[in-house]
This record gives structure tokens, C-alpha cells and sequence, in this order.
């Protein structure tokens, strides 16, 4: 049961950042073109979209599911099959014109472009919380030995 617990908590996190993040793009995005509002039919849309993204998440990046892959295989991989969600969904709902070969070179550079910045603030945030934990570490190790 803890086992099902800590997986339905990294979910919830990661499904929650998958979300913010692509509501923010796309509002970024639709503000630049002069919107005004987002449907909710598309709301919806976004976040069938990212729970699929925060399942892909899961097997790539917990080390529950794959374990042997290098850091970079892994992500390239998930960045694949994560361009092949997000074009799935902007095809099946239409939220471009799909015939438009324009439309989809900026689609491909807004996507690559997001996930570039996406994976560098995680790899940021990663590499601070490493030095936060190593530094707490030594702390108590220099505690120890000093007693």
C-alpha cells in the first residue's frame, strides 16, 4: 500500500506540473495571436494530453519502470514519444490549421523550444537540490565526527 501511495503522489505531482506548464505555453502562445479566452473543451483537452504525458513521465524518469537506460537515451526517447502525443492532439482537435505546412514548422519549434527550457529548469532545479542535500550531508557527517 505505501508502495501505491508514493506512486499516486509522484502522479499527482507530476501530472500537475505537466498541466501548468502546458496551460502557461498555450496561453502564451494564444495571448501572442490576440486571444482572449480558452475553451473548455480544450481545457479538457490539455489535460487528457498531460495525463498521458505524466504516465510517459512515470515509466521514463521514476526508476520504477526502466532502470538500465541512460539519463539521455531515456530522454530522448520520452522527448519522441512526447512530440508524437502533443502532434496527435493538435491534429485529432484541430488546434492549428493542420494543412498549413507554416503553422506546423511553428508548432515543431515551439515544442522543441518549450521542452529545451522545460528540461533545463528541471536539470537547474535538480542539480540545486543535489547541492542543497549534499551540503545538508556534510553538515551532519562533520556533526558526527566532531562528537
Amino acid at each position: 500500500m505505501k508502495k501505491f501511495l508514493k506512486f499516486i503522489g509522484e502522479l499527482k505531482t507530476w501530472g500537475c506540473l505537466s498541466f501548468t506548464g502546458a496551460i502557461c505555453i498555450y496561453m502564451f502562445i494564444d495571448w501572442l495571436c490576440g486571444g482572449e479566452y480558452i475553451r473548455y473543451s480544450l481545457v479538457v483537452q490539455m489535460l487528457a494530453m498531460c495525463g498521458i504525458i505524466t504516465l510517459l513521465q512515470y515509466v521514463f524518469f521514476s526508476g520504477q519502470v526502466l532502470k538500465k537506460p541512460s539519463y539521455w537515451l531515456r530522454l530522448v526517447i520520452f522527448m519522441g514519444l512526447i512530440y508524437g502525443v502533443c502532434s496527435g492532439f493538435a491534429w485529432a482537435f484541430k488546434w492549428f490549421p493542420t494543412g498549413d505546412p507554416g503553422a506546423w514548422v511553428s508548432f515543431v519549434v515551439i515544442f522543441f523550444v518549450a521542452f529545451v527550457v522545460l528540461c533545463l529548469g528541471f536539470e537547474i532545479y535538480f542539480r540545486v537540490l543535489g547541492k542543497k542535500y549534499d551540503e545538508a550531508l556534510g553538515r551532519k557527517k562533520s556533526m558526527r565526527d566532531g562528537k
